[in-house]
């Protein structure tokens, strides 16, 4: 039996002047736009998925588009570029209103054209590794070959009606420095798989709390340029990723009704030693006198977290969900936020076909693994300064993800 299978692509006027998200220490907001804001969303049986070419999205505004929708359920997932406008709600750069009401208006508009367009699809499955794309940027000295996937849906005439494609690697090639709109990597993929296909490609990060293209997230905190991060190097690591997929061997799938399922999750926050906090802020008031304009911007908003926290909302936890759509014996895993790779790679193993996508139904920070916690470092302990939230997630946040998968998936 097939499924019913539709796709839409819209797109977002993203003036100059609106704030960017993505990098603390970007100095100017967008100047122009490179590649066109575009919300994807692609409707099987009634389910929609969403990919919109932002950073960061609120659960709350998951949540707007889901219950305006009319289907029976919806996973909205941020592509997470650090070169997209800025519409969080304050989570990892600001937020501009009119260009948020135009997402959610795009988004909108997508799955009502994608249900619409709806029609019978047979499935195939394909993973791809060894494309040399994605880095360990805690441990550089870790090599890591994660698999590119994807499911391609065909109707009854062999057309290719959709491709769904997920890869986690951090869309951040480009650096702070650039103020063009992009999609990073992610614009050159999709524009090579819909060349060869000649039918939307929806993209979905991975788990790459952990993962980018080859430098550490520090990197990211200087106003100054970057030695290779250029939209030549996107685009040369996009049309990788985009050959490798035309070059898959790709499964043809039993299909059936997909299936999709959610559970709630709640995370807790670490606590956060006030006396220690204090002295940090001690240290980042001496740093930023001899610190460039990009770090100073970064330690300014690190010292008024520090000031203005109120550790009273750290009493709840974030509420989020964990979601599975099944079709035809491949599982698409949705989890929020930003967990590392080896939380997708324990919930891949339970099961074949099996596509991990995170920043899905809300993006509120990182969620490292247990052993990553010792070590420290921006995800494990200043990332929510950037992304407003109370503080970081508790240790073990992102072993809760696990579990929920694996109890969406049976085991």
């Amino acid at each position: 039996m097939s499924v019913r299978v539709g796709a839409a692509v819209a797109e977002v006027p993203v003036p100059a002047g609106t704030p960017l998200g993505g990098f603390a220490g970007r100095l100017s907001a967008s100047t122009g736009v490179h590649d066109p804001t575009t919300v994807r969303a692609l409707v099987i049986d009634g389910v929609g998925v969403v990919s919109v070419d932002v950073c960061v999205l609120h659960e709350d505004t998951c949540a707007a588009i889901r219950e305006a929708s009319g289907l029976a359920d919806v996973v909205v997932s941020a592509v997470h570029t650090h070169s997209g406008p800025a519409i969080g709600h304050g989570r990892a750069g600001g937020h501009d209103e009119a260009v948020h009401a135009a997402v959610v208006a795009a988004a909108s508009r997508a799955l009502a054209s994608a249900s619409a367009g709806a029609r019978e699809a047979e499935v195939a499955w394909a993973s791809v590794r060894g494309t040399g794309v994605a880095k360990d940027r805690r441990h550089p000295e870790r090599a890591i070959d994660p698999p590119l996937t994807a499911l391609r849906f065909t109707g009854a005439d062999k057309e290719v009606i959709a491709t769904l494609v997920s890869y986690p690697c951090h869309p951040v090639v480009l650096d702070a420095t650039n103020t063009l709109v992009s999609a990073d990597y992610v614009h050159p993929l999709r524009v090579g798989v819909e060349e060869a296909t000649g039918a939307p490609c929806l993209f979905l990060t991975g788990a790459a709390g952990d993962v980018n293209t080859g430098h550490a997230a520090a990197a990211s905190f200087s106003s100054a340029a970057a030695s290779g991060r250029t939209f030549a190097r996107a685009a040369e690591l996009g049309g990788r990723l985009a050959s490798a997929l035309a070059s898959a061997s790709w499964e043809d799938l039993e299909t059936a009704t997909a299936r999709f399922a959610a559970v709630e999750v709640a995370l807790d926050y670490a606590p956060v030693d006030a006396a220690s906090l204090g002295a940090r802020a001690e240290e980042w008031l001496a740093a930023r006198t001899s610190a460039d304009d990009g770090y100073r911007a970064v330690l300014d908003i690190w010292i008024d977290w520090a000031r203005h926290r109120r550790p009273a909302d750290q009493a709840s936890p974030w509420a989020g969900r964990v979601g599975l759509l099944d079709v035809g014996g491949a599982a698409l895993v949705t989890v929020p936020g930003e967990p590392f790779l080896a939380i997708a790679e324990s919930i891949a193993a339970a099961r074949p076909r099996v596509m991990v996508t995170a920043y899905s139904d809300g993006v509120p920070g990182y969620l490292p693994t247990r052993e990553a916690y010792p070590e420290g470092g921006y995800e494990v302990e200043d990332a929510c300064m950037y992304y407003a939230m109370p503080g970081p997630f508790a240790r073990g946040s992102a072993e809760s993800l696990t579990a929920a998968a694996l109890r969406l998936l049976g085991v």
